[in-house]
């Protein structure tokens, strides 16, 4: 039996104990590369939600043909008519940290005559943040959105009937913000217009409001500047508005709705006027598939008596939905003027409504 020499045993306890500490140094290596691969990937994942790569969007749009009869004095026509029928795109983006991308582009579609399609309502791009809300184009003005789209329930073109005489329902160019904080909301818009000729240039638009499950209460002022370089009377002219609105759907789902206005009309080469509209809806669902709505409206001004249009009515509808997105309905709308002929406006018509949504 041979047996090793201290020499040998020494040589080889240093090979074993090499080859050990290089095994437990790759293990430790290998565990390091793996907790540092985690990490990558942990902040990858991260990078990618902050960087956002959610969108959402809808295609949408609305048909409103109607068949209507009005009779005003010794006049009685019949015509196919439109009660706003549009369609249009709206898209979202999520951006780093609460950001939001926001696109819409809406037009309407005149069925009454070619059913031509191409008259902008909404044209619009901004963003949505945690310090609120900002938007540049075609937009709705503080004042419908605060004021009339809550008493805008009927079917009919001209609706709210008072509201549409003197104050604006879509505003080019024009910029807006939104903040809410829990049941407040505080809204502007400011149109920026340079010197073209176009209707309510430069105009300023605030409001506030506060909302609670079904109960709206607002308030908002309204200034404009008028140019229109065709016609000198109205160059320097302006309008200051101010009003307020109320509406709640009790627990019995009856809805009830008013706004109420006072518009100061200053001008330059004319005279002076003070105009107040109030309009009021009702609306009730009598069964699954019908609705019933009602509506009372006053617009009173102190205008000379030939260009004064001061007149009350009312609206009764009554809906009846087929499905979700599709209804009949019939209206009749009655405006008595002071200084002119009354009117009884008589209508039939279909709405059908369309969304397609992707994510």
């Amino acid at each position: 039996m041979i047996t090793p020499t201290k020499t040998q045993l020494l040589i080889g306890g240093c090979m074993f104990f090499t080859l050990s500490s290089s095994a437990f140094a790759n293990d430790a290596e290998i565990e390091r590369l793996k907790k540092r691969l985690s990490a990558l990937e942990n902040q990858q994942v991260k990078i990618t939600k902050q960087s956002g790569n959610k969108s959402s969007g809808k295609f949408y749009g609305t048909l409103r043909p109607s068949l209507t009869q009005v009779d005003q004095g010794d006049s009685n026509k019949t015509d196919v008519t439109d009660f706003l029928s549009h369609a249009g795109f709206y898209f979202e983006h999520e951006l780093a940290n609460g950001w939001t991308a926001i696109g819409h582009g809406e037009w309407s579609i005149d069925i009454s005559n070619n059913g031509d399609f191409g008259k902008s309502r909404r044209a619009y791009v901004g963003f949505d943040s945690p310090y609120g809300r900002v938007a540049i184009g075609k937009q709705r003005p503080v004042q419908y959105l605060l004021i009339a789209e809550y008493v805008d329930i009927f079917n009919h073109a001209n609706a709210p009937f008072a509201y549409d005489n003197y104050s604006p329902f879509f505003v080019n160019n024009m910029v807006s913000y939104k903040k809410s904080w829990n049941n407040l909301s505080i809204l502007a818009s400011a149109q920026f217009n340079g010197f073209e000729s176009n209707d309510d240039a430069d105009m300023v638009n605030v409001g506030l409001s506060y909302d609670h499950n079904d109960l709206h209460i607002a308030a908002a002022y309204l200034t404009q500047d008028f140019a229109d370089d065709s016609n000198a009377n109205l160059v320097g002219s302006t309008a200051d508005t101010v009003a307020v609105s109320f509406a709640n759907r009790f627990d019995n789902g009856f809805y009830l709705a008013a706004a109420w206005q006072e518009r100061d009309l200053d001008v330059v080469a004319g005279i002076d006027s003070e105009q107040t509209t109030v309009d009021v809806s009702m609306a009730y669902s009598l069964s699954k598939a019908y609705t019933a709505k009602l509506g009372y409206f006053h617009l009173d001004n102190d205008m000379p008596e030939v260009v004064n249009n001061s007149h009350h009515g009312f609206n009764v509808t009554l809906e009846h939905h087929l499905s979700d997105n599709f209804q009949i309905h019939g209206e009749v709308l009655r405006k008595a003027f002071d200084y002119d002929q009354d009117s009884t406006a008589i209508s039939i018509g279909l709405k059908y409504n369309f969304s397609i949504k992707w994510q």
